[in-house]
């Protein structure tokens, strides 16, 4: 009969209370960063957020400033188990493709969750997050570290500049949660084929509302920056770059209320051949 993996005892630790909000629960991998207060919608969190990062000076800003982090940071929790229950599959898939020590590039890390689950599930690979945000990057190395993962490491930097840059190539690329944020998410596919020399995953939010195979639209709908796409004009613009589609999913994010940001796309896919 089958039975759930045990669920491993939480480690609490100051440094991760001091770091909180968290993006993601890493409670899957054993550490406790702690639950998201309830209690406003993610669409007011963002706005309190706005207006507290600004209006009100010195450590009241700051503390309102993380309350209202927390609490727009709850849409994206409600949507990791939605995100996780696809995309770490095909990472192991991915993986058990590559031989010993492989190198892993996870592109837009933010907190560092998926180079963690990464490092854990090949305790032998070299896995390198890239993320622009100071604080993400922190926590993704207290967190590395509290794990005691070998060869896992971070740096702060633009994805666009360090793919433009780079002169390592990648056994695996993940690029999750990055795509729609971006006024051209093409260029930067096509730009994939610096790094990845084998497999890529890809997860990324798309348009429920329109799903014609030419959709596209920058800025996105409400916003003033990234974009927002079709599943299909993903496929479309894997298929003209040469990426070679191994496997596709879709779900949808409950925390995401409209539905031009609610459809979830996953792709596994193979390099370009040189």
């Amino acid at each position: 009969m089958p039975h759930s993996p045990p669920v491993p005892k939480l480690r609490s630790d100051p440094a991760l209370d001091e770091l909180r909000p968290w993006y993601h629960d890493f409670s899957a991998l054993g550490l406790d960063t702690g639950a998201v207060p309830a209690g406003a919608s993610a669409r007011i969190a963002a706005r309190l957020a706005q207006l507290c990062a600004g209006a009100v000076p010195g450590s009241v800003g700051r503390r309102l400033y993380r309350r209202a982090s927390a609490l727009r940071s709850k849409a994206h929790r409600a949507n990791q188990h939605q995100k996780e229950a696809v995309l770490v599959p095909l990472l192991e898939e991915a993986l058990a493709d590559l031989g010993a020590e492989p190198s892993c590039l996870d592109l837009f890390c933010s907190d560092g969750y998926y180079s963690c689950v990464t490092a854990k599930a090949r305790p032998d690979a070299r896995v390198l997050g890239v993320d622009m945000d100071d604080d993400n990057i922190h926590r993704a190395r207290v967190a590395g570290r509290l794990l005691g993962l070998n060869g896992l490491r971070f740096i702060r930097e633009d994805v666009r500049s360090f793919v433009s840059r780079s002169s390592e190539r990648f056994n695996l690329v993940l690029c999750a949660g990055g795509l729609y944020h971006l006024d051209n998410p093409r260029e930067l596919l096509a730009d994939l084929e610096r790094v990845c020399s084998k497999s890529l995953v890809l997860q990324t939010v798309v348009s429920l509302d329109d799903e014609s195979a030419d959709y596209f639209e920058s800025p996105a709908p409400g916003w003033s920056h990234g974009c927002r796409f079709s599943h299909a004009r993903l496929l479309g613009w894997l298929d003209e770059l040469g990426w070679q589609v191994r496997t596709t999913r879709r779900n949808e994010l409950p925390g995401n209320r409209r539905a031009r940001d609610r459809g979830s796309s996953y792709v596994l896919c193979e390099a370009p051949p040189r």
